[in-house]
């Protein structure tokens, strides 16, 4: 079986995933091939599995590569993520691939798209033979939102590489400050992340806590200026600090420096940020809204313990001040956790499954 994989090749963590998948497939005897689209094109094999790169054009003349490479290649199965979708479920059904993927991973509440924008993505998910999702609630909107027959949706969660990256000491000692409780909050800097509750909450706790706070925001966009300004306007400028986009391994660093993450976000369909903490053993203090959520046995967790409504700053100062004061759950605990619910080879084995049943 033939087995054709398109994603975003690159350092990200995501990319890492798709990549690890790749071989884990070519490992169980599946010819694996992966595409994408870059700025230049290329080729190469990584650890077994061919990764074609052609270059990235116009709209119309990327969805003619990728139905010409389908086309030759003659894939059994088609997984797309992303932008890679709507091409390569187009392509898939003119050209009779019986298992066509799609892995769909943002929640409609994360960019409330346009009528046309649903309609459109309503269009090209009904050509895939199997919707993948990665949270109940998204599997949920698929069927809700974009129409696709409860019986063609399946959902699975990732797992996260981060253990295998060493931590970058350059990053590990800026971070380091004796006496000072380190917050962190990384992700990219949008209004819909919500690091203006983060902000407001160290100003609602400055001054009123055992020990100075320091908010280290990592990550950068176009939200960065309302934030700047709203720790000025709060008067807590020398408590947040703004460290910009940091690689994979200063975000290893980043983790391990901090006593607590937090986790904000207004809408997140699965939340890649929440299992790299966990699984570093990262204390978190994440939003209720967060996908990953999801595959945790509430019989063996306690959610109420680490999570928080995104709407009410109350409810993250107090959470937040029981961390501050009491250390409420262990670093231990979180990689328990991670490893019970995030388990690579339990997931990789659903995978596997889903590819065989598509």
């Amino acid at each position: 079986m033939k087995i054709l994989i398109l994603y975003t090749y690159n350092k990200g963590l995501l990319s890492n995933f798709f990549q690890e998948l790749s071989r884990k497939l070519y490992a169980e005897d599946y010819k694996v091939i992966n595409f994408c689209l870059k700025r230049k094109k290329n080729f190469f094999i990584q650890d077994g599995v061919p990764v074609y790169v052609s270059k990235k054009e116009g709209y119309f003349k990327n969805y003619y590569k990728i139905y010409t490479f389908i086309k030759k290649e003659q894939p059994d199965v088609i997984i797309s993520n992303f932008s890679y979708i709507n091409p390569a479920v187009l392509a898939g059904r003119i050209l009779g691939v019986k298992k066509n993927i799609a892995w769909f991973h943002t929640a409609y509440g994360h960019t409330k798209p346009s009528f046309i924008k649903v309609l459109n993505k309503t269009i090209y998910l009904n050509l895939a033979s199997l919707v993948l999702a990665n949270s109940k609630q998204l599997q949920e909107e698929m069927h809700s939102v974009y129409r696709v027959p409860r019986v063609r949706t399946s959902r699975v969660p990732f797992w996260t590489n981060i253990r295998d990256y060493a931590a970058c000491s350059k990053t590990l000692d800026t971070l380091k400050e004796e006496g000072v409780y380190k917050i962190g909050c990384p992700g990219r800097l949008v209004w819909d992340k919500n690091h203006q509750s983060v902000i407001e909450a160290v100003h609602a706790l400055k001054g009123n806590c055992a020990k100075p706070l320091k908010l280290y925001v990592a990550g950068n966009g176009r939200y960065e200026e309302d934030l700047k300004l709203l720790t000025k306007q709060l008067n807590v400028e020398d408590e947040v600090v703004f460290m910009g986009d940091l690689s994979v391994t200063e975000m290893v660093s980043f983790y391990k420096a901090m006593d607590v993450v937090v986790l904000p976000s207004y809408h997140e369909a699965f939340g890649l940020v929440f299992i790299e903490a966990i699984a570093l053993g990262t204390p978190v203090i994440v939003s209720s809204n967060f996908g990953a959520l999801d595959f945790i046995d509430t019989t063996q967790f306690s959610l109420k313990s680490f999570t928080f409504n995104p709407n009410s700053v109350t409810d993250l100062v107090s959470i937040l001040q029981n961390y501050i004061e009491n250390e409420p759950i262990s670093k231990e605990c979180f990689i328990d956790l991670y490893t019970t619910t995030f388990d690579k080879e339990v997931i990789f084995k659903s995978i596997l499954n889903t590819i065989k049943t598509a």
